[in-house]
C-alpha cells in the first residue's frame, strides 16, 4: 500500500511538471515571437521540470521490486531509465554535451529492443533487427570519414532515427510475442509511439532558422510539442514494467483498474 501510494504521487508529481512546463512553453513562445535568445532567457523552469520529470520515472521503474514481470525484464528496463536519465542530464544540465546525449539514447533504444523482442523470461537472443541500426552506424561513420557527410550532428542524428525506428517496430509487435501481457504490450506500443513522435518533433525543432521567420515559429511549435509526447512516453513505458495481475501494482494509477474486486 505504501510504495503504491509513492508510485501514485510521483505519478501525479510528473503530470503536474509536464502540464506546467508544456503551459509555460506556450507562453514563452506568445511573450518571445519567434526570438531565440528571448525563448532561451524564459526557459529555466521548463529545463528543470523535464529534467524532473526523467527522475521521478526513474524513480518509478526502481521501484518495481517484486511487481516486475520477470527480473530480465525489470533490469533492461531500468537500465533504459539510466541511460535515459543521463542522456537528459547532458542534454538539459550540461552545456556542450548534446551529440554525446543523443549517443546515449541509441544505447536507450538498444535496450528496449533486447526488452521488447523477447518471447520467454529466460529469452537471451541477439535480436536480429538490430543489425540494421548497427549497420547504419557504420556506414554513417564511414561517410563522415571520407567527408560526404561533413556534419558530426547530422551523422549522429541518422544513426540514431535508425535506432529509434527499428525500435518503433519491434514495440509495436510486441503483443504478437505473447510474452507481454495485454496491457503491458499496450502500454510498450503507445509509450514507444509517443516517444517516436517526440523525436520526429526534436529533429524539426533542431533546424536552424532565422527569429521572426516563418521557419523559426514552425521549429519553436515544434520544439514544444516534444514533452507532450516524451511525458506520457515515459509514464507509459514506464509502468509498462509493473505485472498488473499482482496485487501491489493494480492500483498504480487512476487509469489502471481493479479488475480481480468486479469478478467477484
Amino acid at each position: 500500500m505504501k510504495k503504491r501510494k509513492i508510485i501514485s504521487s510521483l505519478v501525479v508529481i510528473v503530470a503536474i511538471l509536464a502540464v506546467s512546463s508544456v503551459v509555460m512553453d506556450w507562453l514563452a513562445l506568445f511573450r518571445c515571437g519567434a526570438v531565440e535568445q528571448c525563448l532561451s532567457d524564459c526557459s529555466g523552469y521548463q529545463r528543470m521540470a523535464k529534467f524532473a520529470i526523467i527522475v521521478a520515472m526513474t524513480v518509478v521503474v526502481f521501484l518495481i521490486g517484486d511487481c516486475e514481470n520477470c527480473p530480465r525484464d525489470r533490469k533492461l528496463l531500468q537500465a533504459g531509465f539510466v541511460f535515459a536519465l543521463c542522456a537528459e542530464y547532458c542534454m538539459k544540465v550540461l552545456d556542450d554535451a548534446a551529440l554525446f546525449g543523443i549517443c546515449l539514447f541509441m544505447v536507450v533504444q538498444t535496450l528496449f529492443i533486447f526488452r521488447h523482442t523477447r518471447a520467454s523470461d529466460f529469452d537471451r537472443h541477439f535480436p536480429r533487427i538490430l543489425y540494421i541500426p548497427f549497420g547504419m552506424m557504420i556506414l554513417v561513420a564511414v561517410l563522415f570519414l571520407v567527408e560526404v557527410l561533413k556534419s558530426p550532428k547530422l551523422s549522429i542524428v541518422v544513426a540514431y532515427g535508425m535506432f529509434v525506428i527499428c525500435s518503433l517496430i519491434v514495440a509495436c509487435r510486441a503483443s504478437k510475442k505473447g510474452y507481454f501481457p495485454t496491457r503491458n504490450a499496450k502500454f510498450i506500443k503507445w509509450g514507444m509511439i509517443l516517444f517516436f513522435c517526440c523525436d520526429v518533433c526534436v529533429g524539426i525543432s533542431g533546424v536552424v532558422a532565422e527569429d521572426y521567420s516563418v521557419q523559426k515559429i514552425f521549429t519553436t511549435v515544434a520544439h514544444n510539442l516534444v514533452w507532450m509526447f516524451y511525458a506520457p512516453s515515459l509514464v507509459l513505458l514506464g509502468l509498462s514494467g509493473y505485472d498488473f495481475s499482482k496485487s501491489e501494482p493494480r492500483s498504480l494509477h487512476p487509469l489502471v483498474k481493479d479488475t480481480t474486486s468486479n469478478s467477484t
